[in-house]
């Protein structure tokens, strides 16, 4: 299968996007040129540990990737060693890599930092390492398959990555968007990796010199068929598949499932509009299911048989930045009301005979809410004294107040217990510690004394309360 020949280069070094234009351009304002380093192989052996089993990263598209420790261990990469020692332009994806990725750099794309040869004349890739592996082993072989969010998160970043390559100047289209060719790096941000089947130049230059038909199963294009049919929209649909992919959790090609295309089974649910039969089951429903919604009608416009009718990857990118927005404001929402609910002041239920008040102190760290009670219900008999206004100022450690019953002071003993009423002094038990509040005096209102002093009787005396025999009903502690 051949690729991109090296000898298109000089019919599209004009469209150079370092190279074109520059006297109409601000020099401020243009693309600076990246220095792409020419590494010996003896620096690559010796960072690799000699290609060592337990520097191996993995299996690439044309070769093994494994860590690399370079510039004395300040700079971590990854090293790509080819399996093919064919340098020919025509035929050697390697090549085909380094020409493009010297020529296009961004923060959403694994980019190309040096290469090397080795005796073999085979071809050594030096790009950014990626730590946290590919979005395939995400979504497929964790025990913990990313959330929404971030599902999301994943799809806006990778649409931003392939609406620069098409938006390049010339356009690159990449022709192997897939899930293993999206790394995730240290940040957990989703890079578009793996040129070796790219193609550069405007549309009509690359139908010319184009090669036949490539890219991996189930994600290839099925309109494209000839060298002709190439175009942006064929990577507008593997990007399709690969949305399909992330929101379902299944694999573009499944043979444990009929139909075993993900497209084949997604798009006639997403039509019927249950779009809950294709969330991924091993995690959580979406909390906004419309988001998802948007994101699989999204999906499903890009896998649309008619190349035409697919919408461009700057319009997929608007979608999903509305979809990310929203998921990002329930995110807000979400994280706002645990705050609230871990830093906030639970109050219990009042009554009509409990109020929160503040009750400052000065120099203390104890300054809090604390519960005013207040005692309402107050039974005196047949003489029908009027309510008492009682307040007791506590704080949790303080003991409850039980339910007290007063009689006029004016009255004797005898008269007490003629009038057969029951009488019950305050009991209150305290508890010491350093949080109790102010135990405040009690207020008899005499709902029958009509002078200027509102009906304000004093308490009774401990005199009197002794002659009573009541006073061992009265406990401190």
């Amino acid at each position: 299968m051949g690729y991109l020949s090296c000898n298109a280069e000089s019919a599209i070094a004009t469209c150079d996007q370092y190279n074109w234009d520059l006297t109409k351009k601000p020099r401020k304002l243009r693309n600076k040129p990246f220095k792409i380093k020419q590494f010996s192989y003896s620096d690559l052996h010796s960072a690799t540990n000699g290609f060592c089993q337990s520097n191996f990263l993995g299996k690439g598209s044309h070769g093994s990737v494994y860590k690399a420790l370079l510039d004395d261990h300040k700079l971590t990469a990854a090293v790509k060693k080819t399996t093919t020692s064919d340098t020919s332009c025509t035929n050697n994806p390697a090549e085909n890599e380094i020409e493009i990725l010297s020529r296009v750099r961004h923060p959403r794309l694994v980019n190309l930092l040096g290469f090397a040869g080795d005796s073999e004349e085979r071809k050594l890739l030096v790009v950014e390492f990626m730590p946290n592996g590919s979005l395939f082993d995400l979504l497929h072989s964790s025990t913990r398959p990313p959330g929404w969010a971030r599902r999301v998160r994943f799809s806006l970043q990778i649409a931003k990555a392939v609406q620069f390559l098409h938006s390049s100047n010339p356009p690159v289209i990449h022709r192997d968007i897939k899930s293993s060719n999206v790394l995730i790096d240290g940040n957990f941000n989703a890079r578009l990796g793996d040129f070796g089947l790219a193609l550069r130049g405007h549309v009509e230059d690359v139908r010319v010199k184009s090669t036949p038909p490539a890219g991996t199963l189930g994600y290839l294009d099925p309109s494209y068929l000839a060298p002709c049919d190439l175009s942006t929209k064929t990577d507008v649909f593997s990007f399709g598949i690969l949305i399909l992919e992330i929101i379902s959790g299944r694999n573009a090609i499944d043979m444990n499932y009929s139909p075993p295309s993900v497209v084949d089974w997604a798009v006639p649910v997403i039509k019927s509009g249950d779009y809950a039969e294709i969330f991924d089951a091993r995690i959580r429903p979406p909390e906004d299911t419309e988001a998802m919604q948007q994101l699989a009608a999204v999906a499903a416009k890009c896998v649309r048989s008619t190349a035409s009718k697919r919408p461009g990857m700057a319009e997929v990118v608007e979608c999903l930045k509305k979809v990310n927005k929203r998921m990002n404001s329930l995110i807000w929402n979400n994280l706002g009301r645990r705050v609230g609910d871990v830093c906030g002041v639970k109050c219990e239920p009042l009554d009509e005979s409990s109020e929160m008040i503040k009750t400052p102190r000065n120099g203390s760290r104890r300054n809090r809410k604390v519960k005013v009670s207040s005692v309402t219900s107050v039974e005196l008999g047949s003489d029908g004294i009027g309510g008492v206004s009682d307040r007791v100022v506590r704080s949790k450690s303080i003991g409850s107040v039980r339910e007290i019953k007063f009689v006029p002071p004016d009255l004797s003993r005898v008269e007490r217990r003629r009038a057969g009423l029951a009488v019950k002094i305050p009991m209150v038990r305290l508890s010491k510690s350093r949080s109790m509040g102010v135990l405040q005096s009690t207020r008899l209102l005499n709902n029958n004394n009509n002078n200027n002093n509102n009906g304000v009787v004093k308490n009774p005396n401990v005199k009197e309360l002794e002659e009573s025999k009541l006073l061992d009903e009265v406990h401190f502690v």
